[in-house]
C-alpha cells in the first residue's frame, strides 16, 4: 500500500507553558497555554482515507497516535484530547495514509494576559527542503518576541546551520544543532542559549536554517505579540537565487470614517543573497473602479530584509500608503532581481489592540492551478456568528483566469459550486460571512453549521490564502497558505 507522509509541526501545551514561564519575569508577553487542532482533508474523490497519526518527542521517541478514516472528498479535525499523548509531551507529528492528504492546524491559547482573541494557523507540508528561512522574528520586550521551531522530516538525525540577520543585515552569528528524525528543536529568542544568540533588545529580523548532511527539514514561525500569537510556515529556499516573484494575494488598509483602523496589512521581505536587492510591489485592488493601484520601488541590502506596513509604512514614512484610501483591499505582486522570500502578515484591530496572522508569500515559480483549503467554516448559533471564513484567490497569470471553487462538508458533499474570471493579477474573496467580493447570500447555500473545506482550480496558475475568524470557544483571527495539489 502507497504511503503518504504529511509533516507537521505540533505546538503543543507543554512546550508553550514552558516558553512562558521564564520570559514573564524578563517583561516579555506571556501566550498562556496552547491546545493544537488538525484538519484532514482527503484529496480522493473516490476512496476514503485511512489515516495514521504518529508522535516523536524532542530526542526521536515515537509515540502512537490515532488511526481516523477520512471519507473521499471528506474532512476530519482531530482535537488534542483525543492524541493520545501522554501529559508533559512536546514534539512533532507525522500522518501517513493511503490516500493523499491536506492539512491545516489551528493553535488557540487561553489562559495569558490577553483578550482572549488567539488564535493561529499553519499549514502541514508534504516534504521538506535542504534549506528554510524565517523572514519575520522579533526580540522588542515588553510587547513582543518570536520563536521558531523546525522539524526533521528526513529519516536519520539532521545536522543544522542557523544564521541569524538583523533586518538592516548584520550577521548576529551562525549556531549549530542537531535533530533527531522525526523530531523537531524550538529556538526561543527571548531565552538565548544554545542556537539562540543573545541578541540585543530591540532587535528584529530573520534567519536562515541550512541542513548540512543530506537530511531535510520543515518549519513554523511562532510571533508572541502582546498576549496574542501568530504562527507561519518557513519558506522553502533551497536553491534560491537570482529573479524571483512572490505573489501577495490578500492585503487590506480598511479604517470605519472616524479613523478606528479595522483591517491593515504588512510584508516582511527577506533578501537571501549578498548584494542588494531591486525590489518592485505592484499593489492591485480588487476592484479598481473604487480603489487605485499603487507601485513601490525598494531596495534591500544584502541578507537584510525590509517591512512595508499599509497603516503605518513600516520602513517606509507613516503616511506613504495613504493615496490608497481607507477602504482598500487587494493583492500585491513583489518582483526583485534576487531571490527574495517574504510573510505576509494580515492584523485585524480588537478592542484593545492588534491581532496578527501570518503566512508566507507563494513563489510563482512553485505555484498549482488546484489547491486544497481546510478548515473552512459558516457556523452560527442562535443568530449569532460563531466562526467563519474567508478564501482569498489571486490569478497569477497575465491573462484572465477563470476559478472554480467547491466546497465540500466533513462527509464529502458537495454544497456549493462558484464560478468566477479573474483579471490578471486580481483576487477575489469568498467571505462565508458577508459575501467578501460577492453578495452574502451566495453562501447561504452552506447553512448555518457547516464545516468543511474547498477546492480551488483555475485555467492557469493561482495563490490562494486562507483567513478564519472565530468568536466562540476559541475566539480570535487566524491565516495561512493553501495547499497546492
Amino acid at each position: 500500500m502507497t504511503k503518504r507522509r504529511l509533516t507537521f509541526t505540533l505546538v503543543v501545551i507543554v512546550l508553550l507553558a514552558m516558553v512562558a514561564l521564564p520570559v514573564a519575569a524578563q517583561s516579555y508577553p506571556n501566550p498562556g497555554v496552547g491546545s493544537t487542532y488538525t484538519e484532514l482533508v482527503n484529496k480522493s474523490a473516490t476512496d476514503d482515507a485511512t489515516a495514521q497519526l504518529t508522535y516523536y518527542d524532542t530526542t526521536g521517541g515515537v509515540h502512537q497516535g490515532p488511526q481516523r478514516t477520512v471519507p473521499a472528498n471528506g474532512s476530519i479535525m482531530i482535537d488534542p484530547d483525543s492524541v493520545q499523548l501522554p501529559q508533559n509531551f512536546q514534539g512533532a507529528g507525522v500522518v501517513s495514509s493511503n490516500q493523499p492528504l491536506a492539512s491545516v492546524v489551528k493553535t488557540a491559547w487561553t489562559g495569558g494576559p490577553g483578550d482572549g482573541f488567539q488564535m493561529a494557523y499553519y499549514s502541514g507540508v508534504s516534504q521538506g527542503s535542504s534549506k528554510i528561512c524565517f523572514p519575520s522574528l522579533f526580540k522588542i520586550p515588553p510587547s513582543i518576541y518570536a520563536s521558531f521551531t523546525v522539524q526533521n522530516t528526513g529519516t536519520g538525525p539532521a545536522d543544522i546551520q542557523i544564521t541569524y540577520f538583523s533586518r538592516d543585515g548584520n550577521n548576529e552569528g551562525q549556531f549549530t544543532d542537531t535533530i533527531p528524525a522525526g523530531a523537531q528543536h524550538t529556538y526561543d529568542l527571548s531565552s538565548p542559549g544554545g542556537a539562540v544568540p543573545n541578541l540585543t533588545d530591540p532587535w528584529d529580523g530573520s534567519a536562515v536554517v541550512e541542513v548540512t548532511n543530506g537530511q531535510t527539514v520543515a518549519g513554523v514561525g511562532v510571533v508572541y505579540q502582546q498576549g496574542r500569537t501568530a504562527t507561519y510556515n518557513a519558506p522553502d529556499c533551497a536553491g534560491a537565487s537570482g529573479a524571483t516573484t512572490l505573489v501577495v494575494p490578500s492585503q487590506y488598509r480598511q479604517a470605519t470614517t472616524d479613523g478606528r483602523w479595522l483591517l491593515f496589512s504588512a510584508l516582511n521581505i527577506q533578501n537571501l543573497e549578498g548584494s542588494e536587492a531591486h525590489v518592485t510591489l505592484e499593489y492591485t485592488p480588487r476592484d479598481a473602479s473604487i480603489n487605485p493601484s499603487k507601485t513601490v520601488n525598494i531596495t534591500i541590502p544584502p541578507y537584510s530584509a525590509a517591512g512595508l506596513n499599509t497603516r503605518n509604512g513600516g520602513d517606509m514614512p507613516s503616511d506613504f500608503f495613504d493615496d490608497l484610501g481607507a477602504t482598500w483591499d487587494g493583492s500585491v505582486t513583489i518582483t526583485s532581481d534576487k531571490a527574495v522570500v517574504a510573510n505576509v502578515i494580515t492584523q485585524w484591530w480588537r478592542s484593545s489592540g492588534k491581532e496578527s496572522g501570518y503566512y508566507a508569500a507563494p513563489n510563482t515559480q512553485t505555484t498549482s492551478s488546484t489547491f486544497y483549503v481546510p478548515g473552512v467554516r459558516r457556523i452560527k448559533e442562535n443568530g449569532a456568528w460563531k466562526e467563519f471564513s474567508a478564501v482569498i484567490v489571486q490569478n497569477l497569470t497575465s491573462s484572465n483566469n477563470t476559478i472554480t471553487t467547491k466546497f465540500y462538508d466533513r462527509n464529502g458533499n458537495l454544497k456549493l459550486t462558484r464560478t468566477d474570471t479573474l483579471a490578471p493579477g486580481a483576487a477575489i474573496g469568498y467571505n462565508t460571512k458577508n459575501g467578501g467580493s460577492l453578495d452574502p447570500t451566495v453562501f447561504e447555500p452552506l447553512g448555518d453549521n457547516f464545516e468543511g473545506h474547498a477546492v480551488i482550480t483555475g485555467n492557469g496558475a493561482i495563490g490562494v490564502v486562507l483567513n478564519g475568524i472565530s468568536k466562540s470557544p476559541m475566539a480570535g483571527s487566524a491565516t495561512t497558505n493553501g495547499i497546492p495539489e
